[in-house]
């Protein structure tokens, strides 16, 4: 259970979200009204009369001051305005609907970047100095030096040629079809989360290598228990605080890398409209994907630090 201090400060933290993305969203607001070129219009001019009928239609008619009060306004009540491309598509329906599959595949490798991280560091750290910790330090190695889109083109290449015969050489996921079953979520995942997990797993075993030389377990060793419940309940708990402190920014990498990772494999979540937006022009869709980023990152970090709690109860809000 919460206590009301945990309650006052998770409130002030979803303030504070709410603020962060209403002021990103008008950075990016503002900035978008000042590039050059016309979102609506394309080389086909209209005649005046139907400029000036779209143009009223999406009240770009108005003062810019006007018109960013009406957008703050919208956001604040969760509207999020309408797409200049495909006129009568509200936006904010079709962002929460691709942000469920962005938190989707973003979950299953956040899952895979703290489970293989952790359990490549416990072995580490566990086995030192031997062949199993230099393996995995080479894992660890060659992980965080690969770009996430170099890992997933290499799985493609591997899964999808030179495996035709399991995996059907289909790497792609049309809008409409996205399930979110495992059979979809591993390979994203394991692209998205690896060069993560090798942090993790370096950032484990030397968190491991000092925890398991206090007195405590030593203590505990004395006490004659078991070494995998000296691991497990004494010395991993307490390893895993340093851990804890590096999953925001590794959140925050996992959310903004899916951009890339979306648009390799054509999962049709938040990354893949952002980048067709751009390439539309469509910017009303492309500030409603910045607000929608900003506030995952924030209930992402708000999220690492309940955590806290979880892992050290003498921490306390």
């Amino acid at each position: 259970m919460f206590t009301r201090g945990a309650l006052l400060y998770i409130g002030q933290r979803l303030v504070l979200i709410v603020f962060t993305a209403v002021a990103v969203s008008s950075i990016v607001f503002l900035g978008v009204h000042r590039l050059p070129g016309d979102a609506l219009l394309n080389e086909r001019r209209p005649d005046p009369a139907a400029e000036a009928a779209l143009l009223h239609y999406y009240h770009l008619d108005l003062p810019l001051p006007q018109q960013y009060v009406r957008y703050v306004t919208g956001i604040l009540h969760g509207d999020l305005g309408e797409s200049y491309v495909n006129r009568g598509v509200q936006i904010t329906p079709l962002l929460l609907r691709e942000a469920r599959v962005s938190g989707e595949v973003g979950a299953a490798a956040i899952v895979f970047t703290i489970g293989l991280g952790v359990i490549l560091g416990v072995i580490a750290a566990v086995r030192q100095n031997t062949w199993v910790d230099y393996l995995a330090t080479t894992t660890s190695v060659i992980g965080y030096s690969m770009p996430n889109f170099v890992i997933a083109s290499l799985l493609i290449l591997v899964f999808g040629i030179w495996l035709q015969n399991v995996t059907q050489g289909a790497f792609f996921y049309q809008l409409g079809t996205w399930t979110g079953g495992i059979d979809q979520l591993w390979l994203p995942a394991f692209a998205l989360g690896f060069p993560y997990a090798s942090i993790v797993a370096r950032l484990t075993r030397a968190s491991m290598l000092e925890v398991i030389r206090q007195d405590y377990v030593r203590t505990a060793r004395a006490k004659g228990l078991r070494e995998s419940v000296i691991m497990v309940r004494h010395a991993l708990r307490n390893a895993l605080i340093p851990v804890i402190t590096i999953l925001g920014p590794l959140i925050m990498g996992i959310i903004t890398g899916g951009v890339v990772i979306e648009n390799i494999f054509g999962i049709p979540g938040l990354g893949k409209e952002f980048a067709q937006s751009i390439l539309n022009r469509d910017y009303a869709i492309v500030i409603g994907v910045f607000t929608m980023y900003a506030a995952l990152v924030g209930l992402a970090n708000l999220i690492v630090d309940l955590t806290y709690v979880v892992i050290d109860p003498r921490i306390r809000y």
